[in-house]
């Protein structure tokens, strides 16, 4: 959905994705909002942006950056009752939409996911591997944001999800570092999709 000028906004960012998507979705459920903005792109801080009314803007703000900073570092909040128009060009650089392939195949909506993050492409290397080996879940995304921070994301059902995830997490303490972050969302809200779809490895397979 593209942000139109005017309307109130609901933001949180945090260091790194996974606490990110744990907030966006928490966000989603908890108010009549729409999921319009997602920036990660080269940076360690990662922004959501959601619209609405101004009161399900701040019931979203609220409930994601709990969420966040539940499973890792919540960096800010805000609510934007009334922009200006210019805000618009901001929020629409980080448009949801924007680099989504609407054919990406990240599995079947609704399905749960288990991601796990951590400092080093050594370790989530690793730990991909393990969670596929632990759980009948299949490794749909990958996302290295180019300050250390990288993460890897299964979907499957709950259990699969959860037996995953802690093996990821095991895998990684391991060979001695500890998962920055790590999360399963059992019930991902349908407004998630483009942010997993971003986040997909499709063409990225060796056949």
């Amino acid at each position: 959905m593209r942000y139109k000028s005017g309307q109130a906004l609901g933001l949180i960012e945090t260091l790194a994705i996974v606490p990110a998507i744990e907030g966006a979705d928490k966000m989603l459920k908890a108010g009549d909002v729409d999921l319009v903005g997602f920036e990660a792109g080269g940076s360690t801080l990662i922004t959501v942006f959601v619209t609405g009314d101004v009161a399900a803007c701040k019931s979203a703000v609220e409930a994601g950056a709990a969420a966040a900073s539940a499973i890792g570092e919540l960096t800010g909040k805000n609510v934007m009752p009334r922009p200006i128009k210019e805000v618009s060009a901001i929020v629409h650089t980080h448009d949801v939409d924007t680099n989504c392939d609407p054919d990406a195949y990240v599995g079947k909506p609704g399905q749960a996911i288990g991601l796990v993050e951590v400092f080093g492409v050594l370790y989530i290397t690793e730990a991909a591997d393990a969670m596929c080996k632990a759980g009948d879940v299949e490794l749909i995304g990958y996302e290295n944001i180019y300050d250390g921070y990288v993460s890897a994301l299964v979907r499957g059902d709950v259990a699969a999800c959860k037996t995953a995830v802690e093996a990821g997490c095991k895998a990684i303490r391991d060979l001695g570092k500890e998962p920055y972050s790590s999360v399963v969302i059992a019930r991902p809200h349908i407004g998630l999709e483009p942010v997993l779809k971003r986040y997909h490895i499709n063409g990225m397979l060796d056949d």
